[in-house]
């Protein structure tokens, strides 16, 4: 008995390979850091370096900021982002900088969301029976089915208006929505003001200053180029 050899050919294999690029990154005293990282490097892998860099204790508190100074907006960049995104939306003539500093807020929000919201913006779609605890709170928020209302007023201000007004807003899972009537809940006086799937929320630094803003806390919804 005869064995005839066959042969076999595989395809080639193109390797992946990663770009790497160099970011600079600020400390609260304005001293800067280069980084030569990877295309694919996150905002949680970015500050796991810097910690060993710089000899830090890792408290879970170290976070990576976009600061943008033209507009006065600043926000927190979520650990799992891609900083090389979050880069690729800047303007070329703006100086927007990505700060590395401590915010013990961080995951507060995981471990104590009671806090976030009192109990009189919140409104729930079923009978909670009495107090609901931390674990529920934060249960309902991720649940894909139930989520509660968040509700009360803000100070807005229309485009291209310099006069700010106060409006009873709501927040649903669907997005952010405010009222032509007063507290009114009912459908016709609704209204869509912004979603967030495709859109970032920045904190206002000076917004007396620079909008005219009733108070200096304020935020605002940037959606992504």
């Amino acid at each position: 008995m005869s064995l005839s050899a066959r042969r076999v050919t595989l395809p080639a294999i193109t390797p992946i390979v990663l770009q790497k690029r160099v970011i600079k990154v600020y400390s609260e005293d304005e001293t800067s850091r280069a980084l030569e990282v990877p295309s694919d490097i996150t905002a949680r892998d970015v500050c796991q370096l810097l910690i060993l860099k710089n000899h830090y204790i890792d408290d879970h508190s170290w976070t990576l900021f976009e600061h943008l100074p033209h507009v006065g907006l600043e926000r927190t960049i979520e650990d799992h982002e891609l900083v090389i995104e979050v880069l690729s939306n800047w303007g070329m003539e703006e100086e927007n900088k990505l700060y590395f500093r401590k915010n013990y807020a961080k995951y507060e929000f995981f471990k104590n969301p009671m806090y976030f919201f009192p109990e009189h913006m919140v409104s729930f779609a079923t009978e909670t029976n009495g107090e609901i605890s931390p674990t529920q709170i934060l249960q309902m928020f991720l649940s894909s089915s139930t989520y509660p209302e968040i509700h009360g007023f803000l100070h807005a201000k229309e485009q291209g208006k310099k006069s700010w007004k106060k409006i009873y807003f709501l927040l649903r899972r669907s997005g952010l929505y405010f009222s032509t009537k007063g507290t009114s809940k009912e459908p016709r006086h609704l209204q869509f003001f912004s979603e967030f799937g495709n859109s970032d929320i920045y904190v206002s630094l000076a917004g007396k200053k620079k909008h005219g803003a009733p108070t200096n806390y304020g935020f605002c919804f940037k959606v992504q180029a």
